[in-house]
């Protein structure tokens, strides 16, 4: 059965329902906020305890969401605002000593009032989950062959962060005919028909060359080719052992630096800020029930300030989508969606992909 619960803070009062939000998918909504504080002044200790909570979960919140040029803008944060921005706390264990106090609390944030904060402050941030992107890792022994099979591949498997945002999925085999390919003929190589790689549209593929010169020192040369909505963007880098690291560490250290990149292009691909734009779009298909299925995906696209139908005959809808960003970001993230978007002079055909 819920319960009512009301909790008077120094400045304000929490109302909060205890509801189980477990697996909750809200960004907005932070589980297992952990509390702990040593003092034998237990007066304001609970209120205390959730100013923590909300500026832990304020953290947990910002960080998926935000590309880390853009912390200084919304942190540290004043903690009126931060309450301000706060629509519920929920209480689920408590723990009161004579010196010490527990406590695990949900904290509830209120999407609108984060966004208003974030567009106010001009913070980029993006909700954009993407659908799985492969990526294969490969690494090449002194022979300059490939070997999959490595410490390389596992460091990737260990350092995958952030797959509510972006979900990356490390392949750890190719079918390939010829294993003993050299890098340049890697490169030049078309893995479309990869059966493994499911998602065509997103896809990574990273090739890793180690190579220790004179004075011991380890280089791992880098060539990184992202090929996200069939467009190619290919990248280089290089890392270098520190004194008195080892492979083991050069290799996790480079692959925590290349995932938090990626994950960091991500945000920039996908981010919202931009004043909207008007885009025209016609749906010719006679199944208006398509046509619902598509607009309820596009109202869940928060980079979507506003959709339109202009006018409407059977079999030709016509409308505009108010879309904060360019075309191609606007492509990227419909077709994250399954939505295909087709330009053809002043209208585009919008159509449902199938999955």
């Amino acid at each position: 059965m819920n319960r009512l619960i009301i909790i008077c803070v120094t400045t304000y009062c929490i109302f909060f329902f205890s509801i189980n939000y477990a697996l909750s998918t809200s960004r907005y909504i932070i589980e297992d906020v952990l509390i702990q504080i040593d003092s034998t002044n237990t007066a304001d200790i609970r209120n205390n305890a959730i100013l923590r909570a909300q500026l832990v979960a304020y953290k947990r919140m910002i960080i998926p969401i935000i590309h880390p040029d853009e912390y200084n803008k919304i942190f540290p944060i004043d903690t009126v605002v931060l309450s301000s921005l706060v629509s519920g706390v929920e209480l689920k264990e408590e723990l009161i000593l004579k010196d010490r106090y527990k406590a695990n609390f949900t904290i509830n944030f209120n999407s609108i009032k984060v966004r208003e904060y974030f567009e106010k402050n001009e913070v980029s941030y993006s909700l954009t989950e993407s659908k799985p992107i492969s990526l294969v890792p490969i690494i090449y022994s002194k022979d300059n062959q490939i070997n999959i099979e490595n410490i390389w591949n596992d460091a990737w498997s260990k350092n995958n962060i952030n797959k509510d945002i972006f979900n990356l999925n490390i392949i750890k085999r190719l079918s390939l005919n010829n294993p003993m390919l050299s890098m340049e003929e890697l490169l030049a190589l078309d893995l479309s028909d990869e059966p493994i790689i499911k998602n065509l549209n997103n896809n990574i593929f990273i090739w890793a060359n180690y190579s220790t010169d004179i004075s011991n020192v380890t280089s791992i040369n880098i060539i990184i080719k992202n090929i996200f909505n069939k467009k190619i963007l290919t990248m280089t880098r290089n890392y270098k052992s520190l004194p008195n690291e080892s492979d083991f560490d050069l290799v996790n250290r480079s692959v925590k630096n290349l995932n938090q990149e990626l994950f960091n292009n991500w945000i920039k691909l996908t981010s919202s800020l931009d004043l909207a734009m008007p885009y025209k779009f016609r749906f010719t298909n006679n199944q208006l029930k398509t046509w619902h299925i598509i607009e309820e995906k596009l109202l869940n696209i928060e980079m979507i300030k506003k959709i339109s139908v202009d006018s409407y005959k059977i079999g030709n809808l016509k409308g505009t989508i108010y879309f904060s960003g360019n075309l191609d970001k606007l492509n990227l993230i419909l077709l994250e969606h399954n939505i295909a978007m087709t330009y053809l002079g002043d209208y585009s055909d919008i159509s449902l992909i199938k999955e």
